[in-house]
């Protein structure tokens, strides 16, 4: 369904070894400084308006538990995000390994033809699940 190949980049392709890496350690400065400097998010309009979590509910928790290096919690407050978090520091080990070895040949996944539908259909499942999680466990904790 998605393969993961090895390719020259093509002309005008983005960097992504370069590009996701400094995303990934920007967003960490800018959460540990979030958190160093004790800001607050604002409150979520659709949690206020529904009394249900929003799909982003739980990010900012699950941000704090990940700097205490509490995993399980982490992925409690926001799957979604964390398992993003850990595929984000999988790319960016990868990103590390492809600059210092100097490689011509970039991973990229691809998706077949005619699997696009069953793939869609899987995100929209997972989103599914991940909200009536959220709906479950944050209106518990």
């Amino acid at each position: 369904m998605i393969r993961l190949t090895r390719r020259p980049p093509f002309p005008g392709e983005w960097n992504h070894e370069l590009i996701w890496p400094l995303l990934l350690l920007a967003g960490i400065a800018g959460g540990w400084g979030f958190f160093y400097l004790g800001l607050e998010t604002p409150g979520c309009i659709f949690h206020g308006i529904t009394h249900l979590p929003c799909l982003g509910c739980g990010g900012t928790r699950c941000a704090r538990a990940l700097t205490q290096l509490n995993f399980w919690d982490a992925f409690k407050f926001h799957p979604a995000f964390f398992i993003a978090f850990i595929i984000a520091v999988h790319w960016t080990i990868y990103s590390a390994i492809f600059w210092l070895r100097r490689d011509t040949m970039c991973l990229r996944f691809s998706i077949q033809e005619g699997r696009r539908n069953k793939l869609t259909l899987f995100a929209i499942i997972f989103v599914a699940m991940h909200w009536a999680w959220q709906c479950y466990y944050l209106s518990r904790s």
